[in-house]
């Protein structure tokens, strides 16, 4: 999964794995999460309708903002915590990548019958 900003992605595993520890610091001190409690937070997104629903909560909030620091401190930018995520919420998205998709939704699977065929219900047996 990405995380759209204008019109910059910024991969979410890798705003993670490049955290350092002076990041993780801030972060802690600025939004009172660590890594797990955000990536618990962020599984939460998963389930949503969209990522507004992610922001209904205090958790959600700080957890966005989170890795929004996380993710542009990643690609090489010097921002402090609230300059990173000072901006309008209309210029943050998700991006989900193909892998995520076919994980997310396993009912997506090649049928069996041809694509005009209907599949038949079971009646009522009688004896």
């Amino acid at each position: 999964m990405k995380l759209i900003i204008g019109d910059k992605k910024y991969p979410l595993k890798e705003g993670i794995a490049k955290a350092s520890l002076g990041d993780l610091y801030v972060l802690k001190i600025k939004s009172g999460m660590g890594i797990k409690t955000i990536m618990q937070t962020f599984n939460g997104l998963k389930g949503a309708e969209t990522h507004l629903d992610f922001l209904e909560d205090e958790n959600g909030i700080q957890a966005l903002r989170a890795m929004i620091f996380l993710c542009r401190r990643a690609a090489g930018e010097h921002v402090d915590f609230d300059e990173a995520t000072d901006m309008p919420l209309s210029s943050i998205g998700f991006e989900t990548e193909e892998e995520d998709t076919a994980k997310a939704d396993p009912k997506e699977t090649p049928k069996d019958s041809a694509p005009d065929e209907e599949p038949q219900e079971a009646g009522p047996t009688t004896t």
